[in-house]
This record gives structure tokens, sequence and C-alpha cells, in this order.
């Protein structure tokens, strides 16, 4: 029974057209108890029950279960639905992912994945995708978009990188696609002749090259003991592009490539004689945009069964 906007127990809404207020809810607190979780979900078809839920669902908001932690995400529930994080990027304009990193997962901690990407070109718009794997099964891509600019020449190998300054250095390029000309003994022209698919750049690179300083972007390790600050690390540059090792040469303007350094680099005085300059020639030996040519060349360590298709 109502009477005048009232029931039996004195709700001054029980009259009301809609019996209560909902607004949106963005406070929720739990004090003076013992609880064993807290369950929150967009959910209105359920039936309330002294039985937990069994697992995440869409529907869910938060979870805290209170096992020595407040913690209310669903880390939890990705643990159990991952195997591994892989990483992916693709430049802007291109629709096949790279993978650049993959990372086996088996505790909370396997979630924090930190990995330099060092084949990106100045000024090139990227696209990473974290995506979570279950045992080949791919899940939802979260991505973002970055784009580095650099106005250095860098020479990178695995985690190691060295770079010079643009306007001490400098790379001429040729494209090389091997072909004859023959000329005929009928003829007032020679034809052109190539008998191969060949088709890449090789290199001349000078510069004062120095290693880079950890935890300083792109900005070298001077030495400002020394006169000639960069002079103390030439030996030691030298013995770097001699290790035999490929490597990924990386030019302000954008152009990257995939490099072997090829006999005999040079060091010799520029101005004076502790103001030296390094010159090495180099070839093309792969694309740096094929996961193919990174791994067998040793510059990344993805396997063939996560390479994009």
């Amino acid at each position: 029974m109502f009477l005048c906007g009232s029931n039996f127990v004195g709700d001054g809404l029980a009259y009301a057209p809609t019996p209560t207020g909902v607004e949106n809810i963005n406070y929720v607190e739990l004090k003076n108890g013992i609880y064993d979780d807290l369950y929150i979900t967009k959910a209105t078809d359920f039936e309330l029950t002294g039985a937990f839920p069994k697992e995440w669902d869409f529907d869910t908001i938060l979870w805290a279960k209170f096992n020595d932690t407040t913690n209310a995400g669903n880390v939890d529930w990705d643990l159990d639905n991952t195997s591994h994080i892989i990483l992916k990027s693709r430049t802007e304009g291109n629709f096949r992912w790279k993978t650049i990193a993959v990372k086996e997962i088996r505790t909370l901690a396997d979630f924090v994945i930190n990995c330099p990407d060092y084949l990106v070109a100045s000024g090139q718009s990227v696209e990473y995708a974290i995506v979570p794997v279950l045992f080949g099964l791919e899940g939802n891509y979260a991505t973002t978009t970055a784009c580095s600019k650099f106005s250095k020449l860098f020479l990178v190998e695995g985690n190691v990188v060295w770079g010079t300054e643009i306007t001490d250095g400098h790379c001429d390029t040729t494209r090389n696609i091997p072909s004859s000309t023959v000329e005929l003994l009928n003829g007032r022209y020679p034809i052109f002749v190539r008998n191969s698919l060949a088709n890449y750049d090789t290199g001349t690179c000078q510069g004062s090259f120095v290693p880079l300083a950890e935890g300083d972007g792109c900005e070298p390790a001077y030495d400002e003991r020394y006169d000639y600050p960069r002079v103390k690390y030439q030996r030691e540059f030298m013995d770097f592009i001699c290790d035999g090792i490929p490597k990924i040469l990386k030019l302000p303007d954008g152009r990257l490539w995939l490099i072997q350094v090829t006999p005999n680099p040079s060091d010799s005085a520029d101005n004076a004689y502790n103001d030296r300059a390094m010159s090495w020639s180099w070839v093309e030996v792969g694309s740096v945009d094929s996961e193919e040519d990174l791994y067998y060349l040793g510059l990344s360590q993805v396997e063939s069964e996560w390479w994009g298709v």
C-alpha cells in the first residue's frame, strides 16, 4: 500500500514514477569488514547468489580478489590466456607487420617489455602494436604511432650504436646493376645485356665516430678531457667496423641500409694530427624490411614462426 508518496517503511520515493535515481559510479569504498571479493560488472541480467564469478568477461569492470594485493585489473586473466607477448611494427602506408620482439609469458613480471627499435628511419612514421598470443592465436592489437628524427649518421650492431655529426661526415653511394653492352658487327648501337637480378647499393662513409651516450637519446659520448674529444674512440671504432658482423647504416635524410663493411677502412688526419677521420666502404647485403634477412644475418632474434605473412 502506498500513501502520500510513502510506503509502510516510509520510502519517500515509493510513489515516484522512477523509484530510484542512479548516477555514474566513480568511487567505491569498503570498510569495517572482511571481504573475499569485490566484483563490479556492467551486466544487469544476473541473479544475486553466494557464488563468485569464475572468470572475467566483456562486462567486467573490475574484480579485486584481495589475495595479498588490492589489484582489481585483469592481469591474472591475461596471464591465464597469454603464452607470449609480441611486439610488431610497420611503416606508415604499409599493410604488412614486422615482428621485432617476442617474449614468453610465465609470470606477471613478464608483461613488462622494453625493446629499443634501431631499424627506424629518420622522419618515418612507424606504427607499433603489442599483441598477446595464446599458443599461436593472436589477441587484440594495442597500437601507437611514433616518428623519430635525428641529425647524425649512425652505425648500429645489436644494441651498440656509433654516430658522427653529419657536418663532420658524409656518405656517398653507388647503385649497382651488373650488366654489359655488346657491340654488333652490323649495328650502329650496342645492345644492353643484363643477366642478373642484382640491384644493390655500395658506398663510402667518413666521419669522426663516437659511441652513443647511455640514457641521452641520440647524443654521442664525447670525452671533454681531451683537446680532440673523439680521438680516444677511433681505435675502438676501427675494431667495431672490422668485426665482420653486418650492421645497420642510418642517415638523417631518411635512408638506411643493411650493410657489410668491406676492406679496408682507413684512419687519417683531417685538419690536425689528432683530428682523425675514419673512412670505410660498405656493400648492401639485405633488406631492413625483411625479417628473414635480419634473422639470418644476426640482427634479429625473432624466429621464422613469428614472421609476418
